[in-house]
C-alpha cells in the first residue's frame, strides 16, 4: 500500500475496510440541515413535484425552529436515470420564515421547468447556518 500510496496507505488500507479510530465529535457545529424523499413514481408535473416539496421544506423548518437560519437553499433533483443537479440561491440576511424558505426552493424548482426528464428524488437544504442570537439582523449604525 505504501508504494503507492505514501504514509496515507496504511490509512486507506483501514478505511477502507471499515476501521476509523478517529473520536467521534458529538457537538460538532452542524453546517447544513436537509431532507430529501424518493418517490414511488416518478414526478414529472410542476404542481405534484411543488405539492412534494411541502413535507421536506417543514422537516427543514422544523431545525430552523430552535433558532438555526441559514442564507443559502439549495434544491436536490435527482432523475429517474440518477443523474443529479443542484441549484442553490443565496440570500444576504438569512432565511427568516418557512414562507420565505418555501419561496426560494419552490422559485428553484420553477426555473428549471420544464424538466428534461422525469423526477426520482427531490430533495432541500438550508446552509450557511447561523445560530441563535447570530441570525438576527444586525443594526448597521452609520460612521
Amino acid at each position: 500500500m505504501s508504494a503507492n500510496f505514501g504514509k496515507a496507505g496504511a490509512y486507506y488500507y483501514w478505511i477502507s475496510r471499515g476501521v476509523d479510530e478517529r473520536p467521534v465529535r458529538a457537538n460538532r457545529i452542524r453546517k447544513s440541515v436537509g431532507a430529501e424523499n424518493t418517490f414511488p413514481s416518478d414526478l414529472s408535473e410542476f404542481d405534484i413535484m411543488a405539492a412534494a416539496l411541502q413535507p421536506l421544506i417543514d422537516k427543514v423548518w422544523h431545525h430552523c425552529q430552535a433558532g438555526n437560519r441559514g442564507r443559502t437553499v439549495t434544491l436536490k433533483i435527482k432523475f429517474a436515470d440518477f443523474e443529479i443537479v443542484t441549484r442553490s440561491r443565496s440570500v444576504d440576511t438569512p432565511v427568516s420564515s418557512r414562507v420565505d424558505l418555501e419561496r426560494i426552493a419552490t422559485g428553484l424548482l420553477k426555473a428549471e421547468m420544464p424538466m428534461p426528464k422525469r423526477v426520482r428524488v427531490l430533495g432541500v437544504s438550508l446552509s450557511s447556518l447561523l445560530s441563535g442570537d447570530a441570525a438576527e439582523p444586525q443594526l448597521h449604525l452609520p460612521i
